[in-house]
């Protein structure tokens, strides 16, 4: 049995609604909002209204504001396909996509000439992660119109993208942007405009990209159109960001913030905060970073808020303040999870794994960049694949296992090449790092100055690179003995890092400790490799610690301080054994065997004579012969090695 009569909206809320719904299918949600509160203003019953305003407030991430209209919906008098559609409506609202795709399915099967719906049914297979079937609903819909649905294009096109198929998104991209020309749908071509800029931004062509966010910017301008604005300037200020250019970041950030806040768009400022704070960041400005990113969670709701936690608990991780930032990452990851975002699960899992690394947790950070890893898999994003192998290189390499790194680091150059430069600086960095530890002192250095030449294209968006850089060149001539000019290197490092750039200061202090040793300077290397682990305890970066008290170790045993080079050697040992760490755990051996040949205990001294052998031998076992031949050509490491026969 079924009513003698349906509800019906009258002509104006249908014709508001449907202006709705086709923002919310372009992506301008914000607008979408405006166009279904009058819809709702002129038809207070109008169910389906109410639920597509939900689903606009829910992307707006207003989330109380989305629940308060799926309140008030009546599901009275509605037709068997509208109940279907508020089933629809509302499971996208919940983020349960699963359902959302049942429910269109469902529409679409009883309307099967409907476009519309397979953009639905499209967008909800998007958000499941199913972007194949995503594509092919997508089709069907441009298929359905004969090849003149805008929206199924666009749509289409931000998949490809997600995909790395560039070439089609282009495609639909330009045939999208025709269409919306065609029709004088200014928000649409607006919204493709973006799009094609994500893709340029991508890609490495940053030219192109700024040209797209700026014409976009132009236009909304030009059609008062807020929200767009102030996307157009946080996509370039998040631009620039990446380009190194942060003084620019910032004005962009600066300027959405201030135009959001002036509009009372509070929310939507929020998002700029966040690039704000991110550009601040990249300047080592971390104190003002720290700000902003307390003030977006001020400013933001639900989402933005756990974003901005995610952003100031990375913050923390970055300045080594571990224990601050790991537990408010882990709720953001809580929350992202349960809620399906997956983008930002993969951007906690980033932190969690630089966390857990820092504390020395290996296998912790393994597991979460390999889940971060598995997920950039799964949705075929290329270039969260190179960052997840670059992630996977820095730990092992922190476990010495440098082959297996190199290789991570190799993967992910590959990845980047023709793409940012401020990851391939940094990559290139890496390789020369590992490289020069297995004794490829030519492979090393051509990495290390192709990194260099980047940095000079912008020396103040590098600063901690190039302080970083300077200290891997102190510590190449290190391990060459070359004494002299290490230490000016070193020096130099520390001059740049000064207290910006805690972790590299300490590093160079340990490593100037280790020269003076080197040289003679015993009583000078005990003051500097004490300053370097005053200053590494009780900081969030288990690994600087470790190699501080090695240092500290060897320069007490230069200094004939044989009582303490041995406590601080065994100390030093039983920590980078826990970390797995053989290369330096057989150095700890060495210099405890030393100390107790110095003290005149020649048996206990034989005894970790043969630790360091057996560990040595796990080593090269670990690295293969061809690896550990090349370390052990290596001037230093003959000169650790001469005890050991």
């Amino acid at each position: 049995f079924w009513p003698h009569s349906y509800y019906q909206p009258s002509a104006a809320a249908l014709s508001w609604y449907e202006r709705g719904t086709d923002g919310l299918r372009n992506g301008a949600y914000y607008q979408a909002s405006k166009a279904l509160e009058q819809a709702i203003a002129i038809d207070g019953n109008y169910a389906l209204a109410r639920a597509r305003l939900a689903q606009a407030w829910t992307e707006l991430d207003y989330t109380d504001r989305a629940k308060d209209q799926l309140l008030a919906i009546n599901r009275s008098s509605l037709t068997p396909k509208d109940i279907l559609y508020l089933n629809a409506i509302t499971a996208t609202v919940r983020r349960d996509f699963t359902a959302a795709v049942k429910a269109y399915t469902d529409i679409a099967q009883m309307s099967p000439e409907d476009a519309q719906v397979y953009v639905d049914l499209g967008y909800a297979y998007e958000n499941d992660g199913n972007s194949d079937k995503a594509i092919e609903n997508y089709e069907k819909a441009i298929a359905l119109n004969n090849g003149q649905y805008a929206t199924a294009y666009l749509r289409a096109g931000i998949v490809y993208l997600r995909k790395q198929k560039t070439d089609k998104a282009v495609e639909m991209f330009n045939t999208a942007e025709h269409l919306y020309t065609a029709a004088s749908n200014s928000e649409g071509v607006n919204e493709v405009l973006r799009q094609r800029g994500i893709l340029f931004r991508d890609k490495g062509n940053y030219e192109e990209a700024r040209v797209q966010f700026q014409r976009s910017l132009e236009s909304a301008r030009a059609l008062n159109n807020e929200a767009q604005q102030i996307t157009a300037l946080i996509d370039l200020s998040y631009l620039a960001s990446i380009q190194g250019f942060s003084a620019e970041a910032q004005k962009y950030a600066q300027e959405a913030v201030s135009f959001a806040e002036e509009r009372h768009l509070e929310n939507l400022a929020a998002g700029g905060l966040l690039e704000l704070g991110n550009s601040f960041s990249s300047r080592s400005d971390f104190d003002q970073a720290e700000k902003y990113f307390k003030q977006a969670i001020l400013f933001a709701r639900a989402n933005r808020v756990v974003r901005g936690m995610l952003n100031l608990g990375g913050l923390y991780i970055q300045t080594l303040r571990v224990d601050e930032g790991l537990p408010l990452v882990q709720q953001a990851l809580a929350f992202f999870k349960e809620g399906n975002y997956l983008r930002s699960v993969s951007l906690c899992l980033t932190q969690i794994g630089r966390g857990y690394r820092r504390k020395g947790e290996y296998q912790a950070a393994l597991q979460a960049f390999n889940e971060k890893l598995e997920l950039a898999k799964q949705g075929n994003n290329q270039l969260v694949v190179g960052d997840s192998n670059a992630e996977i290189g820095a730990v092992l390499f922190d476990q010495e296992k440098y082959p297996e790194a190199l290789d991570h680091f190799d993967t992910a150059l590959k990845i980047y090449e023709g793409g940012s430069k401020f990851k391939i600086a940094f990559n290139k960095a890496n390789r020369g790092n590992t490289l020069w530890r297995l004794g490829r002192y030519d492979e090393a250095r051509t990495a290390l100055d192709e990194a260099v030449a980047i940095t000079n294209e912008s020396k103040a968006d590098y600063k901690q690179l190039i302080a970083f850089l300077d200290l891997i060149d102190g510590e190449i001539l290190l391990s060459q003995r070359r004494f002299g000019e290490a230490q000016a290197k070193v020096n130099q490092a520390i001059t740049l890092a000064g207290k910006d750039y805690v972790d590299v200061t300490i590093e160079a202090k340990y490593v100037l400790a280790l020269i003076k040793a080197g040289s003679g300077g015993g009583k000078e290397a005990q003051t500097l490799s004490d300053e370097a682990v005053k200053m590494a305890t009780g900081l969030g970066d288990s690994n600087l610690l470790s190699h501080a008290l090695l240092a500290q170790a060897e320069s007490a045993l230069k200094a004939n301080a044989a009582d303490s080079a041995l406590a601080l050697a065994l100390q030093a040992q039983q920590k980078f054994a826990r970390g797995g760490q053989l290369e330096s755990e057989c150095l700890a051996w060495i210099t405890a065997a030393q100390a107790s040949k110095q003290l005149g205990d020649t048996a206990k001294a034989d005894e970790q004579l043969s630790q360091a052998r057996n560990i040595r031998s796990k080593l090269e076992q670990n690295w293969g012969a061809e690896s550990f031949r090349t370390y052990t050509s290596r001037p230093d490491i003959q000169v650790y090695y001469k005890d050991l026969g």
